[in-house]
This record gives C-alpha cells, structure tokens and sequence, in this order.
C-alpha cells in the first residue's frame, strides 16, 4: 500500500468516475430482471440459459454498484467515526460478494453464482475458457485471504470487543481502497464474459429458427424471447 492520501481534487476526479460506474451498472438491474422473469420454464434450454444468465448479471450490477458506492461514500467523509463505519460494511458487503460469487468451501460453492453458470457453460464454447480462468483466479484468492471473515461477523452480530477494535483501528485510505480492488476486476471480467455469452446465445437461438421466423423476429426482436 502506498499510503496515498488524495487532494480535494483527484477526489472530486474519483467521485466523478464513481458516479459513471455507479450509473453504468445500476441502470442495467431493472431491465435485466424484468427480462429474466420472463424465462420461467427450466425444462426448456434456452430458458434456463437466459434465466440463469439473467440472474448472475443482475447480482454482479448490485454487487459492483454497491461497492463502489460504499468506497465512495467511504472515500468523502471527513468524519472518522463514518469513515470506520463504512470501511466496516464495505468489507461486510466484499465478503458477503465473494461468498454469494465463488464460496469459501466446496458445499458454499454448490450455491454460488459460479456454480449456476458452470451448469449452462457446456452450451458454449469460447467463453468456457474464459469462465476457467475466472475460475482458477477465484479459487486462489480463495484459498490466499481470508476476505474479512471475523470483522464480517463482528460488523453482522455486533460483536461487541471485536467491533470496538476494529472500529478503532487506525484508518488506511489506500490500503482499503486497494483491498476493494481485488474483487471488483472480477465484476469486470464476469460482465464481459456475460456479454459475450449473451450474444452467443441469441446468435444461436437466432439461426435455429425457420427462414419466416427469422424475418419476424428482424421485425420484431422481442419475439426471440
């Protein structure tokens, strides 16, 4: 850690590109959920490909936006009492996201977003060596950081000598700026890969239909659901 403390200025700069990102991801929730309600039969492949693709996009737009609205807000204030709370629930919510993302443990993993894309990859090819990688990134980290495990609980159950601690902790702005970092380039790779997934899919839905329906649907994009 570079024990870098920003000027008034590059932190209006880093409010700035906050706000854009903040906007790009949460934009997209409603949209996304709305279409994914529409894919309710799992018994039909392409439904349960688009549902499940639904589902992991909008947990990475909450998880994305939410963070860096914790580390903006974390990154503003002034006050130190509001400066440990948030550095508190910003690694309540880091370690919450790894655990819904990837998991700590195998049985955790069974349930994690990771897991439900895993079920539909066999579908594509291309992004699946994509999603390896992304794999193989998390379970080292996985295994390297404990992502915060005891201030979690502290934070959750309000634990009372473990919160007075932690609270009172001295206040390194790069160093939990810099932890932040080591999830959020996984959103990023995750929304990119969910991209090109998504464009795949629609590719191959798009050429399976009859020469007719493909001119409904040029027409008509919403019938490709």
């Amino acid at each position: 850690y570079n024990n870098k403390i920003l000027s008034h200025e590059e932190r209006k700069e880093f409010s700035r590109l906050a706000d854009e990102m903040i906007a790009t991801f949460s934009e997209s929730i409603d949209g996304i959920y709305e279409i994914g309600k529409d894919y309710t039969d799992m018994n039909n492949i392409n439904h349960k490909v688009s549902k499940i693709m639904s589902d992991v996009a909008v947990f990475v737009c909450y998880a994305f936006a939410d963070c860096i609205v914790l580390t903006k807000l974390f990154m503003n204030t002034s006050d130190i009492y509001e400066k440990s709370l948030l550095r508190g629930k910003l690694k309540v919510h880091m370690n919450e996201s790894f655990k819904k993302l990837y998991g700590f443990n195998e049985n955790a993993r069974k349930e994690s977003y990771t897991a439900k894309l895993k079920e539909i990859m066999p579908y594509f090819h291309g992004p699946d060596k994509e999603f390896a990688e992304i794999l193989a990134d998390l379970e080292e980290i996985s295994m390297r950081d404990s992502w915060w495990k005891e201030i979690r609980s502290a934070e959750v159950h309000i634990d009372l000598p473990v919160l007075y601690e932690s609270r009172h902790e001295a206040i390194n702005e790069s160093k939990v700026v810099m932890e932040t970092m080591r999830l959020i380039p996984f959103f990023n790779r995750f929304n990119a890969l969910l991209a090109r997934m998504n464009a795949a899919h629609i590719k191959y839905m798009f050429e399976n239909l009859s020469t007719k329906d493909k001119i409904a649907v040029l027409t008509n994009p919403e019938l490709l659901k």
